[in-house]
């Protein structure tokens, strides 16, 4: 395993544990890598109670006899990981979530990843991973103007056709913040359609999860809670019960006031 300090900047992270193989996960880590020429690495989230040879004699012998292309490994304490994710510029973080994972706690990686400033994605096991066609619900907070550059980037290097969905509310801004991202779509030439929606911005991408079979989307784009309320604490967050019913990979925005480019 390498030291942190010789890890490459700007790899992929894949959560993942020895309990469970996370091929999904690595699927889409690799179509990230090839198309962005990262690194992919394994990372073990550890409570404390296992030791590192534990992790790292399972990724070891992954990396040996189950995965295809290279990949490094690194063990990371779970109070140390906001920092560490920090201090090595990870660019993308990819969790696989199924009942026989140890990442089947999803409102734990939630908590886990408050402060990220990159994207994070949940896969199921199974899940196609393709870019084709990506689905992203707008709603009314200034900060969704920031999927501009998420769906900027996925069609310009991905080729996607991105719909976008603006939430059905009284008032006009979440209808504005869809019309920021058209801007930096038009200036890149890329190709998007909008999609009607139904609900409102505290619904709109539940509903946008429903969709996703008949508008043939292939990933989802949502952006987290800004903070949790009581609902929140006693319910689960709206980006959870989206993760539990999404059929397709989802990626998460945190909604981080130093990343509001957009909206200066």
């Amino acid at each position: 395993m390498l030291k942190i300090e010789d890890l490459p900047k700007e790899q992929i992270y894949v959560a993942a544990h020895p309990d469970h193989f996370p091929e999904t996960a690595l699927m889409l880590a690799k179509k990230f890598a090839d198309a962005h020429q990262r690194q992919v690495c394994l990372l073990a989230i550890s409570d404390g109670k296992e030791q590192e040879e534990f992790y790292t004699n399972a990724f070891e012998s992954w990396n040996q006899q189950k995965i295809s292309f290279s990949v490094n490994y690194y063990v990371v304490e779970e109070v140390e990981f906001s920092d560490f994710m920090e201090f090595v510029e990870a660019a993308i973080l990819i969790f696989e979530y199924s009942d026989m994972s140890p990442y089947n706690k999803p409102l734990r990686q939630l908590k886990l990843c408050r402060e990220l400033r990159i994207p994070y994605y949940f896969v199921k096991p199974g899940q196609a991973i393709s870019f084709d066609r990506v689905l992203v619900p707008v709603g009314f907070l200034v900060e969704e103007r920031e999927k501009g550059v998420f769906c900027s980037g996925m069609g310009r290097t991905f080729h996607s056709h991105i719909m976008l969905m603006p939430a059905n509310d009284y008032g006009t801004r979440a209808q504005q913040n869809t019309e920021a991202i058209k801007t930096v779509m038009d200036k890149g030439g890329l190709e998007y359609e909008f999609v009607p929606a139904q609900k409102n911005s505290f619904k709109v991408e539940l509903e946008a999860v429903e969709k996703v079979s008949e508008l043939k989307a292939d990933l989802l784009m949502v952006s987290a809670s800004r903070e949790y309320g009581m609902d929140d604490i006693l319910f689960g967050p709206k980006e959870l019960k989206v993760i539990k019913k999404a059929t397709v990979p989802l990626m998460i925005i945190n909604p981080r006031k130093d990343l509001y480019a957009l909206c200066n």
